[in-house]
């Protein structure tokens, strides 16, 4: 019987196999089927519409379009996350220029395009509005990226008129001039969400903006970046039906020669609201209107006080995503874990002037059980406070927790037994941040991370553990993690590569510390097959680096001549 069934399989032919393939959209289920026999992974690369490149440098773009035929939608990271926080060497690389070519030669057809911490040239942004898929181009998604001014944008707004998405959030764009919006307006009027919500974009014009508006019926979501608010009323006039704004400047909201508040009416429909740079509590008053609506909340870059934050968080009844600065501290965590019941994701980030404690952590571990995904910096913790966490927080997928350097003696470390009772109790955990100082993780601690975080598929520790025992204690344990990334810890080399060979699924390691030697001799003596490792030395300030990934190609040639690749080990001559 056996037999006859895997001979059913087998002839299975191409068209009919594919009919079934394309009811599985889940890259795992998709990657699992691949695998069955060479005729499924002919078809999957024949069916296969989306694609994430998570390491642009761990496969050559030739082998993506020959294994791929008929892509519409691709993600495309490239440089590693060290980069958001100014990490990496200048001139490190990640260029798009490659993959960008290859894109516009293999697929006609693209409809969505992401690029992330990725290299953008002027150059590139031309290709693209010249590529053979510039009609068809429904979303283009600059994230983190650098290397382009507004030049460059203009072909994309003259020739990309299908445009439904274009994002350059959190991009470093240099300013030549605001003809991009002058001729995306006059060209395009498919826009669903237009966000440039990024500094030193001064030269734009509001009347510009306003006929984008417009003429975009289908806007649904703003983003703007250095715009006063009181030039902005007029475009929030032409567009009623808003869900997402991000604003501009609001620092002269509330001032008494100001009399914007009476003007600027923000639409209804409002479920998403960003931006608000350097907004004081006075402004509170335009957003009060909306705020039993919202369900997403970005404040970081607010002026609010402590009290600011109470008074608007004690209306956002419906809020499920939530962005602040420590300034509104445990009084604010506590009045959010009383009023926001739906809260899902939550980011706590830094501020020199805020301070949160265990107190606020357990406020939220109490109130907020929804959560799913939560950063906190906090100032002060206990083991009790994470212990809380994972008791009240069980949905959680992503915890990531910084301890700052405001409190010189904190009591209550280390923190081993609240680290193990966080992963007991948050069992879906699959990634998990700890970033704490000297002796506020163990090599115990870490044994509970390889004990307990049995799903955990991205792990960033800071200043944690004791020796490499405490690291090979993690690695035993956790065998599904792909992303390990370090921070001033004290592991060696040795303590690495026995990791590197025990985590079967590790795929990228980055190590920043002064431990890290420019030898790399015990990983190229004990590491895997195809496993590229490169070095950075210790320069302008910067410690010393690792960075170690697997990949299916040559070397790459566009480093900074400081950057040493030590070790590419070859399986048959080939990866």
């Amino acid at each position: 019987m056996q037999p006859k069934e895997q001979h059913r399989v087998a002839v299975l032919s191409d068209e009919n196999l594919s009919r079934i393939f394309e009811f599985v959209n889940n890259p795992q289920d998709r990657a699992a089927m691949s695998l069955v026999c060479r005729q499924w992974r002919r078809v999957d690369g024949m069916t296969r519409k989306d694609v994430t490149i998570a390491n642009m440098y761990a496969i050559a773009p030739a082998a993506l379009s020959r294994r791929f035929k008929r892509l519409e939608c691709i993600m495309l990271k490239g440089k590693p996350r060290a980069a958001e926080y100014d990490l990496l060497l200048q001139d490190w690389g990640g260029y798009a220029e490659p993959w960008l070519k290859e894109f516009a030669s293999a697929y006609a057809c693209l409809k969505t395009l992401h690029l992330r911490r990725a290299e953008v040239r002027d150059a590139d942004l031309h290709l693209l509005a010249s590529a053979p898929f510039h009609a068809s181009l429904q979303v283009l998604h600059l994230h983190k990226c650098s290397g382009f001014t507004t030049r460059g944008l203009l072909p994309i707004s003259r020739f990309c008129r299908s445009l439904k998405v274009l994002s350059l959030e959190e991009s470093t764009v240099i300013d030549e001039g605001g003809d991009w919006l002058h001729d995306l307006a006059r060209n395009n009027s498919t826009l669903e969400v237009l966000d440039f919500a990024v500094l030193g974009l001064e030269t734009v014009s509001i009347d510009d903006l306003a006929l984008l508006v417009e003429r975009c019926k289908s806007l649904v979501s703003l983003k703007v970046g250095e715009i006063d608010m009181s030039d902005l009323a007029q475009v929030l006039n032409k567009a009623p039906f808003l869900k997402e704004l991000g604003t501009g400047s609001c620092s002269e909201l509330g001032e008494e020669k100001n009399c914007m508040p009476v003007s600027i009416n923000l639409s209804q429909h409002l479920t998403s609201l960003s931006g608000l740079w350097a907004m004081p509590d006075s402004g509170l008053q335009i957003l009060q209107p909306v705020a039993a609506n919202l369900k997403k909340l970005d404040l970081k870059f607010t002026l609010l006080s402590g009290r600011g934050y109470c008074e608007l968080l004690s209306l956002c009844f419906a809020l499920e995503d939530l962005q602040v600065r420590n300034v509104l501290g445990d009084e604010g965590l506590q009045v959010l874990g009383r009023t926001c019941k739906k809260l899902t994701r939550l980011r706590v980030e830094y501020d020199d002037a805020g301070y949160i404690s265990h107190s606020g952590v357990v406020a939220i571990a109490q109130g907020c059980t929804e959560l799913h995904y939560l950063t906190l910096y906090v100032s002060d913790i206990t083991n009790a406070a994470l212990a809380m966490v994972g008791q009240g927080c069980v949905h959680l997928t992503d915890c990531r927790i910084v301890l700052g350097t405001r409190v010189k003696n904190v009591a209550d470390l280390p923190l081993d037994d609240g680290v193990k009772l966080l992963l007991k109790g948050c069992v879906n955990l699959t990634r998990f941040c700890i970033y704490l100082r000297q002796k506020g993780l163990t090599d115990q601690g870490l044994a509970h991370i390889g004990e307990y975080g049995h799903k955990l598929k991205w792990l960033m520790l800071g200043s944690a553990g004791e020796s490499d025992v405490g690291l090979a204690s993690l690695a035993l344990g956790c065998q599904q993690l792909e992303r390990l990334e370090v921070r001033d810890c004290p592991f060696g080399e040795a303590g690495f590569a026995t990791a590197v060979v025990a985590m079967t699924s590790l795929k990228y390691l980055w190590v920043q510390g002064e431990r890290v030697s420019e030898s790399g001799g015990h990983l190229l003596a004990l590491s895997r097959p195809c496993l590229h490792i490169e070095v950075s030395p210790a320069v302008s300030g910067l410690p010393g680096q690792l960075f170690a990934y697997y990949a299916l190609t040559d070397l790459r040639t566009d480093g900074p001549p400081e950057l040493k690749l030590v070790a590419l080990r070859r399986l048959g001559g080939q990866c």
